[in-house]
């Protein structure tokens, strides 16, 4: 029967440390790929809310949307003098697709 010598062993890796070591390279691999996933897909989702947000702003700034019935008054007054009184009429505008639920609230003045 012949003896292992460790001495004149080649140094190399087993065959089971090899299938180890890539199997935990894998699963490492595969959690930084998933959580870049997630990652894009809330920078898609954000980055679709402020288009659309800004295509909300360009309409209401057009003249769009439609009056709540809602106002507000805001008067400016010296110590000394009258006060101005100024009225912003609330109007809403919504974004295509009813079921996005995207609407904007703002006020003009009258």
């Amino acid at each position: 029967m012949k003896k292992w010598n460790r001495e004149s062993s080649g140094g190399g890796f087993t065959l089971i440390e090899v299938v180890v070591s890539m199997a935990l390279l894998t699963v490492v691999c595969t959690g930084f790929l998933m959580m870049t996933a997630a990652n894009a897909g809330q920078l898609s989702r954000e980055q679709r809310l402020e288009q659309s947000n800004y295509n909300l702003s360009a309409r209401a700034g057009e003249g769009e949307g439609d009056p709540t019935g809602e106002t507000i008054a805001v008067e400016f007054s010296l110590e000394e003098k009258e006060g101005v009184l100024e009225i912003f009429e609330q109007y809403e505008i919504t974004g295509p697709g009813e079921d996005t639920g995207n609407h904007m609230t703002f006020y003009r003045h009258r």
